[in-house]
């Protein structure tokens, strides 16, 4: 057996522990060389994206994890609710500027949801999944909120990095229940990075009203919280394709 099989909840503490400790080092970095908050997380992201791609490359679980074909098209349906946020962040409107400024933030966005989907429902959740799958959702949902905590370091006050931590959680139990009812995760790395670049290349001049901003993230933090329950209701006992066999 694999060490992952025999210790699943200390691979994810060594796993959050590898995250923690690249962002730490990119803001050691970026405060050096003095680095923008794009450039600390295309720096941590990049050096991230090595490390998930290696692991899912030797241990062999690229198409386990939910990098393959779906077992039904009518699947991807399920996909629609998380761009949701995405077409939020077009409220204050986009800053397209030059053609430059764009790819450069589409291959920061695509970093970011390779990663973070690779390593909260790819590794974490096809390690933790064997031995319930409500804990698997729950955990991972819960590990990846507290990770937003690090945004303090990018400069962002208590209050709204609190905030976060929430939505975060809520978004990640219902990527989660995505992963564990279809047994794909590319659709949500694509739904990720489009969030992120939208966010990316906002109207930097558009300030929302506090109560407005309160009423998004409370409204997206139920929507979500409520999708993982519903979509978490379908969630089959067990997987019947060979793709979400466990494996070494």
């Amino acid at each position: 057996r694999s060490f992952t099989d025999r210790h699943p909840y200390r691979f994810v503490v060594l796993l959050e522990s590898v995250v923690i400790l690249v962002y730490l080092l990119a803001g050691t970095i970026a405060h050096f060389v003095s680095l923008s908050t794009l450039g600390l997380s295309a720096l941590a992201n990049l050096s991230l994206t090595v490390i998930v791609a290696f692991l899912l490359t030797r241990m062999g679980w690229w198409r386990a994890v939910g990098f393959r074909r779906p077992d039904r098209r009518s699947d991807l349906w399920y996909f629609v609710v998380p761009f949701v946020p995405a077409a939020i962040n077009l409220i204050p409107g986009i800053n397209i500027g030059s053609l430059g400024f764009l790819l450069s933030m589409l291959a920061i966005a695509l970093l970011v949801g390779f990663v973070e989907e690779g390593i909260f429902r790819g590794l974490m959740l096809h390690v933790i999944e064997p031995h319930g799958r409500w804990k698997a959702a729950v955990i991972t949902a819960v590990v990846f909120g507290l990770t937003h905590s690090l945004n303090v370091l990018t400069g962002k006050s208590v209050a709204e990095d609190a905030a976060q931590v929430c939505y975060a959680m809520a978004i990640g139990f219902a990527f989660a229940a995505l992963v564990l009812r279809t047994g794909i995760l590319w659709p949500l790395v694509l739904a990720h990075a489009l969030i992120d670049f939208v966010n990316y290349i906002e109207n930097p001049d558009f300030v929302y009203p506090e109560s407005l901003q309160l009423a998004i993230v409370i409204g997206v933090t139920v929507l979500f919280a409520g999708y993982g329950l519903f979509v978490m209701r379908g969630v089959p006992r067990a997987h019947t394709g060979p793709e979400r066999v466990f494996s070494a």
